[in-house]
């Protein structure tokens, strides 16, 4: 019998993780005009939101960008590009506006998503995209990452 050779032999069946891109309805501040923003991935395995993957971590809103491109969903994929920040006082990747592109800041955004935590479940947020990524790509963009690393509470208790 031939002996097969592990590093150029492929996998009978690649590792994938199926990971949700959520969005969040929302108004603009600047045109007063409904919108949806993207604001988290997770793997469609978990059932906590302490275990998502939030959009103030440029890597994983990119991320979602590349997910909804690969979904389908171009003209939201857009609304994510670096816009500059005059509170912040420099670029960064961000959701904007698809009427008049104005920047969704990340602190209002936030600010907006706790609240509405505090009366309906985040599970419940809209589905933009559902896709599946080799698993060791997903491992990357969740390393270490949380909501409350970045000081939004996401739970009541937390508030106090």
């Amino acid at each position: 019998m031939a002996e097969t050779n592990p590093d150029t032999q492929s996998p009978s069946v690649a590792e994938v993780t199926t990971v949700i891109v959520r969005g969040f309805d929302h108004t603009c501040w600047k045109c007063r005009k409904p919108m949806t923003c993207v604001i988290a991935v997770h793997a469609e395995a978990t059932r906590r939101s302490d275990d998502w993957v939030w959009f103030e971590d440029k890597h994983a809103l990119s991320f979602a960008r590349d997910l909804l491109l690969r979904a389908g969903q171009g003209q939201l994929a857009a609304t994510i590009k670096e816009r500059f920040s005059k509170t912040a006082g420099a670029s960064y990747l961000s959701n904007g506006c698809p009427h008049c592109d104005a920047i969704q800041g990340d602190w209002p955004l936030g600010e907006e998503i706790s609240d509405y935590s505090q009366s309906a479940p985040l599970e419940e947020l809209p589905v933009l995209a559902t896709e599946k990524v080799a698993t060791p790509v997903w491992r990357e963009v969740t390393a270490s990452q949380n909501m409350r690393r970045y000081g939004y509470p996401m739970i009541w208790e937390d508030v106090h």
